[in-house]
């Protein structure tokens, strides 16, 4: 049996995640009880209900994750019932779910005198179980698309004996640096390009702008140094079991240099032995070219 429990802040985006991973195949359950959720999942083991369930997902809010008590037993219900689990936690900045809230109008799950009191009690509250995620996810400046992306590569990558999952994004500086990144490269001294009319339109997937990018001394030397320095951390975020590794490759719009350096770096880092690779194009996924 495979268990996936999505959980995390309120507004963080639990019911996209949720909808993601039900169209991946997972029998999901949203917000029910410790003590239920643990009946369910015992029958469930047992096929007692439907041995056709495989796959589930359990969402999980502030209600349910409330009681430390109901909190401790039900992880200790799971693993006597030796179910392989996996905790993946959405958080997202304060001002972000201010936005969210303000916007669809909704209450919040605590009840308190204002918004943001409820907000911050909710970050200490939720504490315990954001210690025992796998993934962290901040969705503060994620779409709902690229949010499903993500969660689609985390089930893939649990389902797989590899130690570290390497995501590599491109993306503009103009429109923003990607929160989310353990390291940023800035390849905007390389010659760019846009300049050149025949390649302006066009993006670091066609040929000619990937040859272009690539061509120069410089580039060429830039890009050794930032592959030398990945392959010289593998092995230190292994040895520190993180599990997840956020590369940003940054020039001014997301388009050409970027896309360039992350194209050969997903071809490069492909065979490294205990990863996978997961690449994204950030501007491209919001429209921006």
């Amino acid at each position: 049996m495979e268990l996936i429990i999505l959980t995390g802040l309120s507004g963080s985006g639990k019911s996209t995640g949720l909808k993601t991973l039900e169209d991946l195949g997972f029998f999901t359950m949203d917000n029910i009880p410790f003590r239920f959720a643990g009946l369910i999942l015992e029958d469930l083991k047992n096929s007692k209900i439907d041995n056709s369930v495989k796959r589930i997902a359990l969402g999980l809010d502030i209600r349910t994750v409330i009681n430390q008590n109901d909190f401790e037993n039900f992880f200790s219900h799971v693993d006597r019932l030796n179910i392989d689990y996996k905790i993946i936690f959405l958080e997202a900045s304060t001002q972000a779910i201010l936005n969210r809230y303000n916007l669809t109008r909704r209450k919040h799950p605590l009840t308190k005198d204002t918004l943001l009191q409820s907000i911050q009690d909710e970050f200490c509250l939720m504490k315990d179980i954001k210690d025992k995620a796998n993934l962290i996810i901040d969705t503060s400046f994620l779409s709902a698309k690229e949010l499903s992306r993500k969660i689609e590569n985390a089930v893939e990558s649990f389902s797989k004996s590899v130690f570290l999952n390497i995501h590599i994004q491109s993306f503009g500086f103009k429109h923003g640096v990607p929160i989310d990144a353990d390291m940023i490269f800035d390849v905007r001294t390389l010659p760019n390009p846009y300049y050149l009319p025949d390649l302006r339109e066009k993006t670091g997937f066609d040929n000619e702008v990937y040859d272009y990018v690539m061509k120069f001394d410089i580039s060429q030397e830039l890009y050794r140094k930032i592959l030398d320095l990945i392959l010289f951390l593998i092995p230190g975020y292994m040895k520190d079991e993180k599990r997840h590794l956020t590369i940003g490759i940054g020039c001014s719009g997301g388009k050409h240099r970027s896309v360039s350096f992350v194209r050969r770096l997903e071809n490069d880092l492909r065979d490294v032995e205990g990863t996978n690779i997961y690449t994204f194009h950030r501007e491209k996924e919001r429209g921006n070219w």
